[in-house]
């Protein structure tokens, strides 16, 4: 990044060079024009014609020169306008992942669930392509911000949620419910795959400290998706066995019913 900035601001030098000299010989080149002209008003040559040839040589050399002022300031603007287009594009790729992204913990919002959430079920309906969904909640994430503070709270919520990002195949999604609560999207995988996913987590997240001093807990309740279900209906299976797991004891993994 900083050699591209430095050869960004080498060739906006000499292209401020070029022009200044181009300004500085066009100028030497209209005086030198002058001059002849001048000379041959007020003392006529013996042999006008070979001087007219000189002016003309130099008028030529001074319109080859402007050409050239004109490609490079051309040449520029096209420069220009492709900086400004590739800036463009950043801002909308940074917008569009600011619209899809949790702020805090940088994976998936709910706004992005419901998008891939949709079409992972149609996959469901048509093909009968399996879909599960694992929720899973921190255990007494209240309880640690009111020991640790907020501010640690948040910290570890989003280390925690990175951990666990890394720890899926790039087919899946984690998306960020509320508070300490998270959802797995996992297509092509099975309730017993997914019960063996998420009890790995579960482990994985137990046997981890965070903050080099806290370990957290995960409750997960996992549900695969059914061709009769509906995103609402799927979300409250998925939510009632999450609810379940807490019933339980908590830090445990609970397969809801299809």
């Amino acid at each position: 990044m900083k050699h591209d900035i430095q050869s960004v601001h080498s060739l906006k030098k000499r292209y401020t060079l070029y022009y200044v000299f181009s300004l500085v010989v066009l100028g030497l080149l209209f005086c030198a024009n002058f001059g002849i002209i001048y000379t041959l008003v007020v003392t006529p040559p013996d042999e006008p014609a070979t001087v007219m040839k000189y002016v003309y040589l130099i008028m030529i050399a001074g319109f080859i020169l402007l050409v050239a002022q004109g490609l490079l300031v051309f040449t520029r603007f096209l420069s220009l306008l492709g900086n400004e287009a590739e800036t463009i594009r950043s801002l909308n790729d940074e917008l569009e992942q600011h619209s899809v992204l949790d702020s805090l913990t940088k994976v998936f919002n709910r706004h992005k669930f419901e998008s891939v959430a949709n079409r992972e079920m149609q996959n469901v309906r048509r093909y009968n392509s399996p879909l599960t969904g694992i929720m899973f909640d921190v255990d007494g994430f209240k309880g640690i911000n009111e020991e640790y503070g907020y501010g640690t709270g948040d910290r570890l919520l989003a280390n925690m949620a990175q951990y666990i990002k890394g720890k899926l195949r790039n087919s899946d999604y984690i998306f960020r419910w509320r508070g300490g609560k998270f959802i797995i999207l996992a297509p092509h995988t099975d309730a017993e795959k997914a019960v063996m996913l998420a009890e790995k987590l579960r482990q994985m997240i137990g046997h981890k400290l965070f903050g080099g001093k806290i370990r957290m807990t995960l409750s997960l309740g996992v549900v695969q998706a059914t061709q009769e279900d509906t995103l609402e209906t799927f979300l409250q299976r998925i939510q009632s066995a999450l609810t379940a797991a807490k019933s339980k004891g908590k830090n445990r993994v609970v397969l809801g019913e299809r």
